[in-house]
């Protein structure tokens, strides 16, 4: 039987890292993934002709473009939720968090901002500043924008009356990273 391509692509810290910086920016060079992850050329060259080989990557010439299949989607849709799990821990003052927009459905790249929510029972104008720290937080652990939308159970159910364009969107691709979800209210 042969093995799983799973199993090389997250055999090491050093590989995880290539594949975060690949998944993230393209067209990449093995020169610049070099430079950003301090991963050594060896590795950098093997690991890249290793991902076009499975269709991760396309690679023209020294270039590697990132695809957009379902296998690369899902690969990087993990590396986010695994990154955001640890960098973003339920506040105790809320219900659930989660991320949306392109973070949660993998198609983020270096210039994505991060679409948090919290959930609430209920705003008050106090949550404004935990609210911006965790905010804050998340973003500088991701090493971008983050914005924060703050829900409670009433804000989800205008939401769904207004705007069932937004709420259908939000709540199809949000993933819980903590708590209540936002599709149980």
């Amino acid at each position: 039987m042969e093995k799983s391509v799973l199993t090389e692509l997250f055999k090491t810290e050093e590989r995880i890292r290539v594949l975060r910086y690949v998944a993230e920016r393209s067209p990449v060079t093995a020169t610049a993934v070099i430079a950003a992850t301090g991963v050594s050329k060896a590795l950098v060259s093997r690991y890249l002709r290793l991902l076009a080989r499975n269709g991760f990557c396309t690679q023209r010439g020294r270039e590697y473009a990132w695809n957009e299949n379902a296998r690369s989607l899902a690969v990087k849709r993990l590396l986010n939720i695994d990154l955001l799990v640890a960098a973003v821990p339920l506040p105790e003052w809320a219900r659930g968090i989660g991320v949306y927009g392109s973070y949660a459905e993998g198609t983020n790249t270096a210039d994505s901002d991060l679409d948090l929510w919290v959930l609430v029972d209920k705003y008050t104008p106090d949550l404004e500043v935990p609210a911006a720290r965790v905010g804050k937080s998340a973003g500088a652990v991701v090493g971008t924008e983050a914005n924060l939308l703050i829900l409670t159970p009433e804000k989800l159910s205008d939401l769904r009356e207004t705007d069932r364009p937004f709420y259908t969107n939000l709540v199809r691709s949000s993933v819980t990273l903590g708590g209540t979800s936002i599709d149980n209210n």
